[in-house]
């Protein structure tokens, strides 16, 4: 007898049930989550472009009732020019920090911020017959100071064309900074150096800090030009920047910013970039187990070792000294209960439009150096840091009495910390 063919059913299809779709995405749904995506983002864009659009409408409309003086009146000389521009953006800052209303409260590191910040500034521009050179506002009126550290680079870092250093003057020339400290510990590299190459571009005080400077004598193989910087700057506001990485300015307004909402410590969210654990370097576990231990791990490796970061003045005064050692520094803002937040950069749309490399980072730390910042958070804090012993009762084993062995205090620590 020949055996009937019988059709075969698909793998997981029971009787009287209709075949799986093998388009279906795990959430169920026949090929709408991409539509959904792609709505998503094109939503987010007409969003991004209409916040663009306001913030040029107004711009416009705050720069048409003010006296501007133009930066680029024919027989004018050339510091009378610089300095034109230079109050022009300090008022274009101002207008945005007062009047922005709602497009100055959106997240300084988000790209709503950035593509509506970077119209004002090219509707004001506009209005008051200014040529747009990609200004881009803060988010607040403090005063912020910009920190260069050379780490040991000499007069070559500002001779050569197209260098790191050149590029992050050009970014700092789109804020309206308060000042701009350059910390070396060079001899080579002096006062008329400084003067010469960065303060004719940036229209902003410029101090050189470190051996040739205001802080003579700082010794060339410490950390010291960090605290000496932080003593010679005036700001509310200041961002540690590294001379080999040109930040974008829409990430220096980012981390002003959030330090203007609140924040001691505006670290750079670097964690999202990391390879899996098993990849990471030695100094990156040991980063992220410093942040463990004293009760932060949301800033998983984040931390102030990290170039570019922001402090603030209150963090500056409480840390002191311990900015020569940003990993001590560091642990020292957690356990002082120093307001640290990581920030994300991006730089939004206006950062790839313009050509610049993506986000970049620095850091110059090793796995002693935050070794060194838990013993220091040991030697403040105990033993156990902040986690009780509820289980052991050493008094017991030799009695209080006992000179060497003595029962430990029982330390209350946060609710949100787990006792080990």
């Amino acid at each position: 007898m020949k055996r009937l063919a019988t059709k075969k059913k698909p793998s997981g299809t029971a009787r009287g049930q209709k075949p799986r779709n093998r388009m279906r995405t795990r959430s169920g749904s026949s090929g709408k989550t991409g539509a959904k995506a792609k709505a998503g983002t094109s939503l987010k864009g007409r969003r991004i472009a209409e916040l663009a659009a306001a913030g040029r409408r107004l711009g416009g409309l705050l720069a048409a009732g003010l006296p501007v003086r133009s930066a680029s009146v024919d027989g004018d000389e050339a510091g009378s020019c610089r300095t034109d521009e230079a109050a022009a953006r300090r008022q274009m800052n101002d207008l945005w920090a007062r009047h922005g209303g709602v497009l100055s409260g959106l997240n300084p590191a988000g790209p709503e911020y950035a593509a509506a910040a970077s119209a004002f500034a090219q509707g004001y521009c506009e209005r008051a017959g200014l040529p747009d050179k990609g200004w881009f506002p803060f988010p607040s009126d403090q005063r912020v100071s910009a920190v260069i550290l050379l780490h040991g680079a000499g007069p070559e870092a500002f001779a050569v064309q197209d260098s790191p250093l050149l590029r992050l003057l050009g970014e700092l020339e789109r804020l309206a900074l308060h000042e701009v400290i350059i910390a070396s510990r060079d001899e080579a590299v002096t006062p008329q150096l400084v003067q010469s190459f960065a303060a004719p571009r940036l229209g902003a005080e410029v101090k050189l800090v470190g051996a040739g400077g205001v802080s003579a004598g700082i010794a060339s193989g410490g950390g010291e030009e960090r605290p000496a910087a932080a003593e010679a700057a005036e700001g509310d506001i200041l961002v540690f920047l590294d001379a080999s990485v040109s930040s974008a300015a829409e990430e220096i307004a980012a981390l002003a910013g959030v330090i203007a909402r609140g924040s001691d410590a505006a670290l750079c969210g670097v964690s999202a970039e990391l390879p899996l654990f098993h990849k990471r370097p030695p100094e990156v576990v040991a980063k992220q187990f410093v942040n463990y231990a004293l009760g932060r791990r949301d800033l998983q490796a984040d931390s102030l070792t990290v170039l570019p970061h922001a402090l603030s003045r209150q963090a500056v005064t409480k840390l002191g000294a311990e900015l020569a050692h940003p990993a001590r520094a560091h642990g020292a803002a957690l356990i002082e209960g120093l307001a640290v937040s990581s920030v994300r950069l991006s730089g939004g749309d206006t950062r790839a439009a313009r050509g610049v490399r993506p986000f970049a980072w620095l850091d110059r730390s090793r796995a002693s150096d935050h070794l060194e910042a838990l013993g220091l958070a040991m030697e403040r804090l105990g033993p156990r840091l902040f986690y009780p012993d509820n289980w052991r009762r050493r008094g017991y084993a030799a009695g209080a009495d006992s000179p060497g062995i003595a029962e430990e205090p029982s330390v209350s620590g946060d609710s949100s910390r787990e006792s080990i």
